[in-house]
């Protein structure tokens, strides 16, 4: 079993508070803000989805 299977080793920015996300280049082309605006809502969507998963396994199983 490798490290990345480990179900004990926490995954990295695990358990750390999201830090806000900032652009680093100046606003350009609508195409590039409609990028960074893609990119910045699939990033929050994958942390929302992280604390839910994160929820859900620390909930006890109802059976």
């Amino acid at each position: 079993m490798s490290d990345k299977d480990d179900p004990d080793t926490p995954a990295p920015g695990k358990g750390q508070h999201p830090k806000p996300h900032e652009p680093f280049v100046p606003p350009g082309a609508e195409s590039t803000r409609e990028l960074r605006d893609v990119s910045r809502r699939r990033r929050e969507a994958e942390e929302k989805l992280q604390h839910h998963l994160q929820e859900v396994k620390e909930k006890p199983a109802e059976d």
